[in-house]
C-alpha cells in the first residue's frame, strides 16, 4: 500500500489520524510497528528482507541511470502486465522505473471489473517523487 515510502506514509498517517480515538490510537500502533519491524530487518543485512524490499532496490536501481536494464536486456521490445485488478505501491514504483529506463513499450492489460479506475488512477499512482525510496525512523 505505501511500499515504505514516505510521501505515503505521511498520507497513510493524514486518513488515520482522522479515525475516531482508539481506533486511531490502533491504526497508529499498527503502521509503527510495521516501520519499526522493516526498519530493524533493513539495519540488519545487506539483503533484500522481503519482495517489495526487492522491488524498491530494483526501482532505485533503473531510475538511477546505471542502465542496468539495457545491458541485461537489450532486446526487450515490449513488457506486459496482465490479468492485473490492482497495482500495488512496489509495483507501481517499479513501473515507474522501466518507464524511465526503457524505451520498450509497456502494456497494461487490467481486470473488466477494476480497468476504469485503475486508468483513471495511474496518472496520481505514478506521480509520487522518488519512487523506491524508504522511510527512515
Amino acid at each position: 500500500m505505501t511500499n515504505f515510502h514516505p510521501d505515503r506514509i505521511a498520507a497513510l498517517r493524514d486518513v488515520t489520524d482522522e479515525f475516531v480515538g482508539p481506533i486511531a490510537d490502533e491504526a497508529t500502533t499498527l503502521v509503527d510497528g510495521g516501520l519499526a519491524v522493516e526498519t530493524w530487518l533493513r539495519d540488519r543485512t545487506v539483503k533484500a528482507v522481503s519482495k517489495t524490499a526487492l522491488l524498491r532496490r530494483a526501482t532505485r536501481r533503473l531510475i538511477g541511470g546505471d542502465e542496468v536494464w539495457t545491458d541485461c536486456y537489450p532486446d526487450i521490445e515490449r513488457i506486459s502486465l496482465v490479468g492485473v485488478s490492482s497495482i500495488p505501491a512496489p509495483e507501481v514504483d517499479f513501473l515507474y522505473g522501466l518507464c524511465t529506463a526503457t524505451t520498450a513499450d509497456i502494456e497494461l492489460h487490467l481486470r473488466p471489473g477494476t480497468s476504469e479506475y485503475l486508468t483513471i488512477r495511474l496518472s496520481d499512482l505514478l506521480s509520487i517523487d522518488n519512487p523506491g525510496r524508504e522511510v527512515n525512523l
